[in-house]
């Protein structure tokens, strides 16, 4: 992910933050051919975290795993519909 100096002044100051990070973490491990992709887990709002190899764009390693992220956002629907039939 790279941005501009302009398209990063109109973010809010906490996700420039990230957005600089996540440009350094890139260019510390640019001679590695592998990249950082970041994203917001959907139903959990937990940041994960992807190690991609850049020659083949297969994901290495995920933190946290997208598969536990979907298991607990089950879990926290499944009790939630539970909490609601109780009542």
């Amino acid at each position: 992910m790279h941005m501009s100096d302009y398209q990063k002044s109109e973010l809010p100051i906490s996700e420039k933050v990230v957005i600089d990070a996540i440009e350094k973490a890139n260019k510390a491990i640019s001679g590695t051919n592998r990249s950082f992709e970041f994203s917001i887990h959907e139903k959990t709002k937990a940041i994960m975290v992807k190690v991609v190899d850049n020659d083949t764009h297969e994901v290495i390693r995920e933190i946290p795993a997208e598969k536990i992220l979907d298991m607990v956002a089950k879990m926290w629907e499944m009790a939630g519909i539970m909490v609601d039939e109780r009542r």
